[in-house]
Order: C-alpha cells, then sequence, then structure tokens
C-alpha cells in the first residue's frame, strides 16, 4: 500500500470525510475508509455514504483495493449527525473533510491553512483606506485557516470547549448573540488608528483577550486571535506577531488571557504583546543592518 497521505490529496478536494475504497458488489457493496494504521479501514453504511454512486464507482477505480485489509471499528461517534461539530474520534480529533486520523497530515493542513488567513490579513491590513474588522472579517479567517480542512469552518461553535482546565460554555442565548456584542461593544473602534504604540498594544489586548474568552469557533480561537491581533497591528506600522514568541511564553500568554477572561484585565497581554513587538522591531533592525 502507499502512504496514506499520497491518497489524502483527491479525498480532501472531494470533502467525502475520507472515501478509501469500495469492495463488494450490490447490497452488500461498501465504502472502507482509511483507519489510524496502515493496513486498517472502517466501514461506512450506506446510509451516511457522502458521494452519489457513479462518483464513488469512479473514484474507486483511483485506487486499487488493498489485499487483506483489517476492518475495525469507525473512530467517528454519532456520525452522519446534523451537527458535525460533535463529531470526533475519542481522543478528540473532529471529524474532517478527508476522514483523516493522521495528526501530522491534520497539522500540516492546518499550517497550509493559516499560511492562506495570513496572506489575507497581511493584505486586509495594508489596504490604502484602512478597513474595520467586522464579524464577517473574523469567519473569513478563520474560513481561509480551515475551509479545506473541517465542514464547519467560519461557523460559530455550538459545543462546549474544555481546554487546560478552563472551559467555555454556549451562551444561554446562542454564539451568534455574543458575537453581535462583541462586534458592538469591542470591534466597533476598529479601524484603530494611533501614533502611540502603547495605545495600539492597549487596544489590540483587549480585542484579544475579549476575543478569547468567547473562543467562538470550535477550533483554531488562539492561532485565529493572532491574525486579529496582527490585523491592527500592521494597521498601525507595527510588526506581525510571531507565533514562536506565544510557543515560547506559553504560561504568561496563558495566564494573561485568563487576567482578560476572569478580570477584565489586559495590562497583562498588552504588556507581553510589547516584549514581543520590541523582539519583532530589534530582529528587523538587525536584519536591515546586515543586508
Amino acid at each position: 500500500m502507499n502512504a496514506p497521505s499520497s491518497r489524502i490529496l483527491w479525498r480532501w478536494a472531494e470533502r467525502d470525510y475520507g472515501f478509501r475504497f469500495c469492495a463488494g458488489s450490490g447490497r452488500r457493496q461498501s465504502e472502507h475508509y482509511q483507519a489510524a494504521r496502515p493496513g486498517e479501514f472502517y466501514v461506512i453504511p450506506a446510509g451516511q455514504r457522502k458521494l452519489d454512486k457513479a462518483r464513488l464507482e469512479e473514484l474507486a477505480t483511483l485506487q486499487p483495493v488493498p489485499t487483506a485489509p483489517a476492518v475495525v471499528a469507525s473512530p467517528w461517534r454519532d456520525y452522519g449527525d446534523d451537527d458535525l461539530q460533535l463529531i470526533q474520534t475519542h481522543d478528540g480529533l473532529c471529524l474532517n473533510w478527508a476522514g483523516c486520523l493522521s495528526r501530522e497530515e491534520i497539522c500540516r493542513r492546518e499550517t497550509d491553512g493559516i499560511n492562506r488567513a495570513r496572506e489575507f490579513v497581511l493584505e486586509f491590513a495594508t489596504r490604502e483606506t484602512p478597513a474595520p474588522i467586522t464579524l464577517e472579517t473574523i469567519q473569513r479567517i478563520h474560513t481561509e485557516m480551515f475551509g479545506d480542512i473541517y465542514p464547519w469552518a467560519g461557523q460559530w461553535r455550538s459545543v462546549t470547549l474544555s481546554k487546560s482546565g478552563i472551559t467555555w460554555e454556549v451562551p444561554p442565548y446562542g454564539m451568534e448573540i455574543a458575537m453581535k456584542n462583541f462586534a458592538e461593544h469591542t470591534l466597533k473602534v476598529t479601524p484603530f488608528l494611533s501614533e502611540d504604540p502603547a495605545a495600539v498594544l492597549a487596544t489590540t489586548a483587549r480585542i484579544m483577550g475579549e476575543y478569547l474568552a468567547l473562543h467562538p469557533f470550535r477550533e483554531g480561537n488562539g492561532r485565529s486571535a493572532f491574525l486579529l491581533g496582527e490585523i491592527l497591528l500592521v494597521q498601525n506600522g507595527l510588526l506581525p506577531l510571531d507565533r514562536y514568541q506565544r510557543d515560547r511564553d506559553q504560561a504568561r500568554y496563558y495566564a494573561a488571557c485568563e487576567a482578560a477572561r476572569t478580570r477584565y484585565d489586559y495590562s497583562k497581554l498588552s504588556d507581553l504583546l510589547g516584549e514581543w513587538q520590541g523582539e519583532a522591531q530589534a530582529r528587523f533592525e538587525a536584519d536591515q543592518g546586515n543586508r
């Protein structure tokens, strides 16, 4: 068998949740999806198929049927549920367009998406006439990040999230209303333009802090918060954020986000953003001096 990654491209494009090959005929015909390990597959019932019969048969000819495949239980609980945000493996891997169970492959795809989103953000932030950040802007960023991976990309979350001992419940009145309030009371200051870097950092910290307190999406809230922050910084002639800095200073970053979430204290996040901006400026100046 080929490595799973060599077979995955057309399945992502089909957004089929992982079709791999079909076997049998008539009523016995089944679709087999790649499982966690090479040579293992799980079967999707006919009622949950995502492709019509003609397309299924066409795609099935693209790859040879494996010899003696091992059939294992489907990892997707509630497969076919209308609420796709609930569907995940036992270890938390979300249902994706390719039915991929490889975290390495998912991470690679997410990295590609983040790069696409960053291109959009930099284009948005450098427009001749500075544009305000709207809810549509945020959803576009998330769709750029995950639109080729997850069926719920760009949609406000409908599930409770838990991470590192913190739980984000779905607001009783729904995430859509919460985000409208966020736009009306927080995003309304954008485009925020100032000659005072401290004011820019404080506003960026407030918007990022309140956004992270909401955690509006099923996945990718931290990464999309960074991209939101980049818009404000770049619109004011400052440098984009560096994911490495967040990973390096993770404990301080999480503490700053918690202060914003629980006490509406954005100063710690503002201070951290200022440190990172100072490092970025120093690197930029050093690079310019070496040319």
